[in-house]
C-alpha cells in the first residue's frame, strides 16, 4: 500500500504531551474495559508515523480501550487511525471522535473494500492534525464513507400520544447531541444533513466530490496522491 501521509520527524516531547492527553483515563480505567473493536499495526506504520488499524463493531468501552492501546505506542509525532467498521454504538462513535480530536489523531478510511459507516463515520469526523490543530481526515478514492439517519426501536404494539411525544423528544435529543458533537470537533453541520437525508433503512455514501467540499482529503488509491479542496480548481477560476 502506498504511504501518502506526510512524514514528520520523531519528537519525544510531543509524544509525552500526547501520552498525557491520553493516559489519564486509560490508566485509571485500564485496558481491560469491554471492547468489540480490534486494534493492530497498519501497513502504513513507519519510523515517523504510528499507523493503527481499528476494525470491527463499535461498542461501549472501545474509546477507553483504544486510549490504552495508543498510549503504549513508540514515541512518534504523528498518529493515524485507519477505520474499517460497519458501525455500532452512536454514543461510542462520538466518544472515539472526541478522543481523536482532543489527542490530535488523524483519521483515515482508505483501502480496497474498506467501509466506514454509521457510528464509524461519526468517529471519523474527529480526526485532527497534531501540529496545526486543524481537521485532518482522509478518504480513499474507492473507500466508502456512509451516513444514515437515527434509529428508533419501534415495537409491535399500539402507541399512545405520550409514546409518540417521547419518541419525538428522543429524536430531538439525539439530533442536538450530534450537532453539539460536530461543533466540538470542528466538523461542518453539513455532515448532520448527510445523516438526516438518508432513511434508517438506507445508507447515504458520500462521494469524493462532496467529501472534498466538506474539507475531507481524498487519497488517490492508484497514485497515492493526497488531494485537498484547495487543489481542486473552481469552475470560475481564471474567468
Amino acid at each position: 500500500m502506498r504511504k501518502f501521509f506526510i512524514s514528520a520527524g520523531a519528537c519525544r516531547a510531543s509524544h509525552y504531551l500526547f501520552a498525557a492527553l491520553l493516559g489519564g483515563a486509560a490508566i485509571m480505567i485500564g485496558a481491560d474495559a469491554s471492547s468489540a473493536l480490534d486494534f493492530a499495526k497498519h501497513p502504513a506504520d513507519s519510523a515517523t508515523v504510528n499507523a493503527v488499524e481499528v476494525k470491527g463493531n463499535i461498542e461501549t468501552g472501545d474509546a477507553v480501550a483504544l486510549q490504552a492501546y495508543i498510549v503504549k505506542l513508540p514515541p512518534k509525532k504523528v498518529t493515524v487511525v485507519y477505520l474499517n467498521s460497519l458501525g455500532g454504538s452512536l454514543e461510542e462513535g462520538m466518544a472515539l471522535g472526541r478522543l481523536f480530536y482532543r489527542a490530535r489523531i488523524r483519521t483515515a478510511v482508505v483501502g480496497k473494500d474498506v467501509v466506514c459507516r454509521s457510528a464509524c463515520s461519526t468517529a471519523f469526523l474527529g480526526g485532527r492534525d497534531f501540529e496545526t490543530g486543524e481537521p485532518w481526515r482522509v478518504k480513499g478514492s474507492t473507500a466508502r464513507l456512509g451516513f444514515h439517519s437515527f434509529e428508533i426501536d419501534w415495537k409491535d404494539k399500539e402507541y399512545t400520544a405520550e409514546d409518540m411525544s417521547n419518541a419525538i423528544a428522543r429524536t430531538q435529543k439525539i439530533t442536538l447531541a450530534m450537532a453539539d458533537y460536530m461543533i466540538e470537533v470542528g466538523a461542518s453541520l453539513e455532515f448532520l444533513r448527510a445523516r438526516l437525508r438518508a432513511s434508517v433503512e438506507t445508507m447515504s455514501y458520500m462521494s469524493n466530490e462532496e467529501a472534498l467540499s466538506l474539507g475531507i482529503y481524498i487519497a488517490n488509491d492508484k497514485t497515492g496522491e493526497l488531494i485537498t479542496s484547495a487543489q481542486v480548481k473552481s469552475p470560475r477560476a481564471g474567468s
